[in-house]
């Protein structure tokens, strides 16, 4: 049985017969995986730390059959913090959540992984959660290809539009001629930012900021958007009503 050794974040938990636990993990090497931590709930197991949401560590692992499991393990940094805090907690679920339904089992991502490490890392220094939500929505959009077309209309293709519609039908901005009847007006301010955030590198997401006003309009778009790509809700947004 060859021992691997790889970087990921847990994002779920699972509790697994008396004392063990099934983990979600988003590595680097294996994309997201299941993960055995075997005996990590008896009272000072050395895999307890690193068997919780929202520790990013460097594992020790084997597969054995269809079975992953932990040898060893040991932390690289702590977002567990954000899980002490109730409107935190629930932001960084959204973002766990949203990378959990993104992704298939054993699809490889690091682009995604490294997004969310970036994004946890925000919150845990306190940038707005909403900025980094709507950034991370927009990001997660193009690193999974499923960023909508906001270069030209989707139709004529036309790119000098003076004023846009956005087609969840289409996937992108149509004109004002192709538009259809559920097409939904968009400024061409928010169209701006959406790019801008979309070619921004993640080194430098953390200088992109907006106001209320222009978050809930950028929100108009990528939340339904991202439901309807998934083809279902976001079971954590019920949440967000105790928070905003």
């Amino acid at each position: 049985m060859k021992l691997i050794k790889t970087k990921g974040i847990v994002l779920k938990e699972t509790n697994f017969e008396e004392s063990s636990k099934i983990l979600t993990v988003l590595t680097s090497d294996f994309g997201k995986i299941q993960v055995l931590s075997k005996n990590c709930r008896r009272l000072l197991s050395i895999l307890s730390a690193c068997s919780q949401p929202l520790m990013f560590c460097e594992f020790v692992i084997r597969k054995t059959k269809d079975i992953y499991s932990i040898s060893s393990a040991s932390v690289i940094e702590s977002f567990f913090e954000l899980s002490q805090d109730v409107n935190l907690a629930i932001y960084a679920g959204y973002l766990i959540e949203l990378v959990d339904s993104f992704l298939e089992f054993e699809q490889k991502n690091e682009d995604v992984l490294r997004l969310l490490l970036n994004s946890l890392y925000l919150l845990k220094k306190g940038k707005d959660p909403e900025v980094v939500c709507r950034i991370f929505e927009i990001k997660i959009l193009v690193y999974t290809g499923f960023f909508p077309q906001f270069t030209q209309c989707v139709k004529c293709q036309k790119k000098d539009i003076t004023r846009a519609f956005f087609s969840f039908k289409n996937s992108g901005l149509t004109c004002e001629v192709c538009k259809e009847d559920n097409d939904i007006e968009i400024e061409i301010e928010v169209v701006k930012r959406i790019l801008i955030v979309a070619a921004t590198s993640l080194k430098k997401l953390n200088k992109i900021s907006f106001d209320r006003s222009l978050n809930s309009k950028i929100k108009t778009i990528t939340l339904p958007y991202i439901k309807m790509v998934l083809q279902k809700d976001i079971k954590i947004l019920d949440f967000f009503r105790f928070i905003q």
